[in-house]
């Protein structure tokens, strides 16, 4: 048997996990929790000023409620989703290197009407 390499084994699972798109889909979603771990943070700096500098009454009216708990933590998961997605969405909006507003400008350029 002098012609057989010992290769580890490796099923079709393995290539499907180390393959371009597989790499591209972890990628993508890394992006997305890192963006929206932004955004928690912030959410977390601002309902805790929110309530420290008792902003409306908040803080005061949350704590006389017997249910505090469960107001601070629906303040906190709605803040979550807010400033969350906001993140996601500008992180979204900013990736792009390229522009096709060069071509478009470029076409309306060359097919517009000279009617002097």
């Amino acid at each position: 048997m002098a012609g057989i390499q010992n290769e580890p084994d490796h099923g079709p699972e393995d290539d499907l996990r180390n393959s371009k798109a597989a790499r591209e889909a972890r990628s993508i979603v890394r992006f997305m929790i890192e963006h929206t771990a932004y955004g928690g943070f912030g959410a977390l700096v601002f309902g805790g000023l929110v309530l420290f500098f008792d902003t409306g009454g908040i803080y005061s009216l949350a704590m006389s409620s017997r249910d505090a708990p469960i107001f601070i933590f629906l303040l906190f998961f709605g803040l979550f989703i807010t400033f969350g997605g906001i993140s996601l969405g500008i992180g979204i909006m900013t990736l792009g290197g390229f522009s096709d507003d060069d071509r478009y400008r470029d076409e309306r350029h060359n097919h517009q009407r000279h009617d002097d």
